[in-house]
């Protein structure tokens, strides 16, 4: 009798601990926040539902920028102790959506679709380049040190290569990334049009990664500029140039 007293009793309790959680207003959830990681503000709206006018996520050196963001986080979830959170972002151009899970020693993204300007690019590449970046994924899961599994691709559009010389197009590229097991992801990348042609493959696994990717010329000899840039960091071949990569991930990357 008494477990059938208290078992009720437990779960109206639960529910109405969550239905207080939920109807809290935005404007606490800088509280529960890394100020180093996320910051936020303009908040409004609930914790279940709400919106914030500007928000950035802390890089190393810098900040990549999300604009206004908004969330609706699922109820139930919470009963499970793990949380599921629906993020949309708009800043300018760039547009994003995201169902973001928080397991118990994991952060998994789920139907990752964004769309940003390669000028992200130049946070971590000393060139400028162009163009639009599209990311479509079914899956990223990351620990709090590694990336534990990737499945989508990566689109460049229109990219192209600042030179000092002039705006260089480069062509279209596709990046398709599969994760055969945990701690190992591998990517395909290939060349959809353009004057540059780019193929090869990228593997991660546990920290070590490796890049392969042989850079040809499309029916024309290579512009003089791209030529002298690309000798830089890859080696000449018989029809364009080699660059291959292989090292180790910092702790924290």
């Amino acid at each position: 009798m008494k477990r059938r007293f208290w078992l009720p009793a437990l779960v109206g309790t639960a529910l109405l601990l969550v239905a207080l959680v939920l109807s809290a207003p935005a404007r606490l959830l800088p509280y529960f926040l890394d100020a180093q990681t996320l910051q936020i503000s303009g908040v409004s709206g609930t914790l279940r539902a709400g919106s914030a006018s500007r928000a950035r996520v802390a890089l190393p050196g810098t900040y990549f920028h999300l604009g206004q963001l908004s969330w609706k986080l699922a109820p139930w979830s919470l009963l499970r102790l793990r949380p599921s959170i629906a993020l949309s972002s708009v800043w300018g151009n760039q547009r994003g959506e995201l169902e973001l899970r928080l397991n118990d020693d994991t952060l998994e993204l789920r139907a990752l679709d964004m769309n940003l300007s390669a000028g992200v690019l130049r946070q971590l590449l000393p060139v400028e380049l162009e163009g639009r970046l599209g990311l479509l994924f079914d899956q990223i899961i990351v620990s709090a040190q590694d990336l534990l599994r990737a499945d989508g691709r990566l689109v460049w559009q229109e990219a192209a290569w600042q030179s000092p010389g002039g705006r260089r197009p480069l062509g279209n590229y596709v990046a398709t990334f599969t994760s055969p097991a945990e701690q190992q992801i591998e990517a395909d990348i290939v060349t959809l049009s353009g004057p540059v042609v780019a193929t090869g493959t990228l593997t991660l696994v546990q920290r070590r990664y490796s890049v392969d990717l042989l850079i040809e010329s499309s029916g024309q000899a290579f512009d003089a500029e791209l030529a002298q840039a690309l000798s830089l960091i890859a080696s000449p071949e018989e029809n364009g140039y080699r660059l291959r990569l292989d090292g180790q991930l910092a702790p924290g990357a």
